[in-house]
């Protein structure tokens, strides 16, 4: 339970600083690139960084809970 909340936290405030601008745009293009380029997409242009940078946070957040939920929401009704 204490995981769950830790990666909450963790990326709502890798989002609030992408999104405020902590994080230079340099960075967050040199960094979607590198991840576009494993997944072997195409990376977006830097101008569009920030965006895709709190895209790529908001579904990491959807993917990992709804997971998590379906996971105990499943095991919970084989236990009864």
């Amino acid at each position: 339970m204490t995981g769950i909340v830790v990666f909450n936290v963790v990326m709502v405030v890798l989002g609030v600083v992408v999104g405020t601008g902590v994080v230079s745009t340099n960075r967050l293009s040199d960094i979607l690139g590198w991840l576009h380029s494993i997944i072997g997409i195409t990376p977006p242009a830097p101008k569009q960084a920030r965006v895709y940078s709190l895209i790529w946070v908001a579904s990491m957040i959807v993917i990992v809970d709804g997971l998590l939920f379906m996971l105990v929401f499943l095991t919970m009704r084989l236990i009864r």
